[in-house]
């Protein structure tokens, strides 16, 4: 489990922010986030010398009481990640199964503007119909009934976490598609053919200076430099493909958070490439949902603000395109 609440606060916490936040961690109690079970939880894997990743852990002998809504989720979360879950395992947990974009008006209602300041700024409000779900990132985005979402977050969430259940659908402007047709990995001599449709774009970003302080170094545009790379015109000539982020259309809040998030994310990446510390099968990966330039086929254009990053491994499975 990768949350605990702190038993004298209720605050909820990460194991991967422990370290940063509560370097005292040790003198506090930590138990399951569910109210109801409250089993005392240990953070595990916390110093940055451990291969695994943060995470709580249960005491031995002690158990979840048998209704734990979150020690569930969690062991279906692990489950998810090594084998196919079946249908009645996948409703538990639920995924996003409906792609809102910002500027669809087809009669869904917008973000509501009292949550636009909060943590929860992907969720579409359709009444009162909030579904209470524990999340599992720390951006905790939640899912309104019909599991419709208007970030690509927990869209990308699912495509990682679940990488043998990729071939859910998802629903993007009245039209349906599999998870594995709806992203698409760009590598090595990736043909910009294959860049026109919009679709979630992934690869992996150059560790160096290059991309360091990106969103600094420009008034205008942020570029991201990929370490995918294609032979431009069957020329020698290598041009590594970039993602731009057009400052304009993005809120100072929401170009904030970006900034932010990226700018941790690069920092733990590179110093651990640096000191040669790294796991080879993670990498740091931006996933963007948009088309690539017209006037430029080496740049991807970022649609309005669905862009994130991840600090992860990204698998393959046998099913993937």
């Amino acid at each position: 489990m990768n949350k605990a609440r702190i038993k004298d606060t209720d605050e909820i916490v990460m194991a991967s922010t422990i370290l940063e936040l509560y370097p005292n961690y040790k003198e506090l109690e930590f138990v399951c986030i569910d109210k109801r079970c409250s089993i005392r939880m240990s953070p595990t894997c916390i110093k940055k010398t451990e291969r695994k990743k943060p995470h709580f852990k249960k005491y031995r002998y002690r158990e979840h009481i048998q209704t734990c809504e979150y020690a569930t989720l969690s062991n279906l979360y692990q489950k998810g990640g090594n084998q196919k879950l079946n249908k009645t395992e996948i409703s538990k947990i639920g995924y996003p199964s409906v792609f809102i974009l910002n500027d669809d008006e087809d009669g869904v209602k917008k973000v509501s503007q009292a949550r636009l300041g909060n943590k929860d700024e992907g969720i579409t409000v359709l009444g009162d119909a909030i579904s209470k779900v524990y999340e599992f990132d720390g951006e905790n985005i939640k899912f309104d009934r019909k599991n419709r979402v208007q970030s690509i977050d927990r869209i990308v969430n699912w495509y990682l976490g679940f990488p043998h259940n990729r071939d859910v659908e998802i629903e993007i402007n009245s039209i349906k598609t599999q998870y594995r047709y709806f992203f698409k990995h760009i590598k090595g001599h990736t043909d910009p053919q294959d860049l026109q449709k919009e679709r979630i774009f992934y690869g992996k970003l150059i560790l160096s200076k290059t991309n360091k302080n990106v969103f600094d170094k420009y008034p205008d545009n942020v570029y991201f430099n990929l370490l995918a790379y294609k032979d431009k015109d069957g020329a020698k000539k290598i041009l590594n493909y970039s993602v731009k982020i057009d400052k304009k259309l993005m809120s100072k809040h929401s170009l904030s958070r970006l900034k932010n998030k990226y700018d941790k994310l690069f920092e733990i990446a590179f110093t651990e490439f640096e000191e040669k510390s790294n796991d080879p099968n993670f990498g740091l990966y931006v996933f963007v949902y948009g088309a690539i330039d017209q006037n430029n086929d080496t740049v991807l254009n970022v649609k309005q603000n669905h862009i994130t990053f991840r600090y992860d491994e990204v698998r393959k499975t046998v099913n993937e395109i």
